[in-house]
């Protein structure tokens, strides 16, 4: 199915699996967007289906696509990660925790490694874990406005609080097992943030910090392993916090997926902009390679649209070709714009002659 071997790893420049073959991440590299989609009822799987068909779609489109469903699919249908897999030029991108609780919010281990595996045979490009939760981390939180708020993160704590803390993280009883099976069909594992946090107040304080330098072990050991790696971080963080993050992940080299940063509180509905200014400040400093595609409902509590999925691809799209002309210097669509507008007179692409609506005959070019 897969056009070439993933074999000698370098850390600093992954590989991720499509149906046609491979796509570089890391540094050096173009900044890549992933588009978020996932089904929370059983009723707006079409719609879901609809938001991959539509991004296909895009002139720009994103390379990965994430699978954040909650709910198995109905009827027997395709899970949207196989859909993106077989169906689109993406990587697809899941997260197994949340296909792996049962209804009391338990984890088993072995349940955890199977459907991390089921993903992981069947074409997944990235799958995103969460390894760093311990109780030490967790008793850090308590001076914190909100404690956590990542979705998968929160599952593993609560398993391990529901079982007294008497059994390590459940990935990390799996992780040797799952590493062998990401090496071998050559899959990323991203590094999930558990302790990113939730406002600008939280950010980069001892817990994060704490869950960075956890991060970086585990990373160091799957490197060590043959395994690709991304780390994920660092969440809400103001525009000082976001250079302070982004100067410790930078120097570890790995390739880095914020989320968000999202560096203001105040921006609810118009979160799809707050992000694509955070993630540039954060790609400008050399610490952004995959930005996750924020939409406007990120904080509303809506379910986002087909469009406003789109919108939000189109604001990282915009994010990641500025991180590019500033680190890459990769100006050449710029340039051809420029270059258009000079010879055409006029700063409207594609028009011919003098003036527009807006400018008239004042039009000073």
């Amino acid at each position: 199915m897969y056009s070439e071997s993933y074999s000698s790893i370098d850390p600093q420049v992954i590989r991720m699996r499509t149906k046609n073959g491979w796509i570089k991440a890391g540094n050096g590299c173009k900044v890549l967007v992933m588009a978020l989609v996932g089904s929370s009822s059983l009723l707006d799987y079409d719609t879901q289906i609809n938001k991959i068909n539509a991004l296909a779609n895009l002139e720009k489109r994103p390379e990965l696509v994430g699978d954040l469903s909650i709910v198995s699919p109905p009827n027997k249908r395709k899970p949207l990660w196989k859909y993106i897999v077989e169906e689109t030029p993406f990587v697809a991108s899941t997260l197994p925790v949340y296909m792996a609780k049962d209804k009391t919010d338990r984890i088993d281990p072995r349940r955890l490694l199977e459907v991390a595996l089921e993903h992981i045979e069947g074409g997944v490009g990235m799958i995103t874990i969460h390894p760093t939760p311990s109780r030490e981390i967790v008793n850090m939180t308590s001076r914190r406005l909100t404690r956590w708020t990542s979705r998968g993160g929160g599952i593993i704590i609560r398993d391990l609080e529901a079982r007294g803390w008497k059994y390590e993280n459940a990935y990390l009883q799996i992780l040797s097992e799952l590493a062998k099976e990401a090496r071998k069909h050559g899959t990323i594992i991203s590094l999930g943030a558990s302790f990113r946090s939730a406002n600008i107040f939280d950010s980069f304080d001892e817990a994060q910090q704490a869950e960075i330098c956890e991060q970086l072990r585990l990373a160091n050991m799957l490197t060590k392993l043959g395994v690709g790696v991304v780390i994920e971080s660092p969440g809400h963080a103001r525009p000082a916090d976001i250079t302070k993050v982004a100067e410790v992940l930078k120097n570890s080299g790995y390739p880095i997926m914020p989320l968000g940063p999202i560096p203001t509180d105040i921006a609810v509905g118009q979160d799809h902009i707050s992000s694509s200014i955070g993630s540039t400040l954060m790609g400008m400093a050399g610490a952004a390679h995959i930005l996750a595609a924020v939409t406007r409902e990120e904080h509303t509590g809506g379910i986002p649209t087909v469009d406003s999925t789109v919108e939000a691809v189109q604001a990282a799209k915009v994010a990641a070709h500025i991180i590019d002309l500033h680190l890459l210097k990769d100006d050449h669509d710029d340039y051809v714009i420029a270059q258009q507008r000079s010879d055409n007179r006029s700063c409207v692409i594609g028009k011919k002659g003098k003036g527009c609506a807006r400018c008239g005959v004042v039009c000073p070019l």
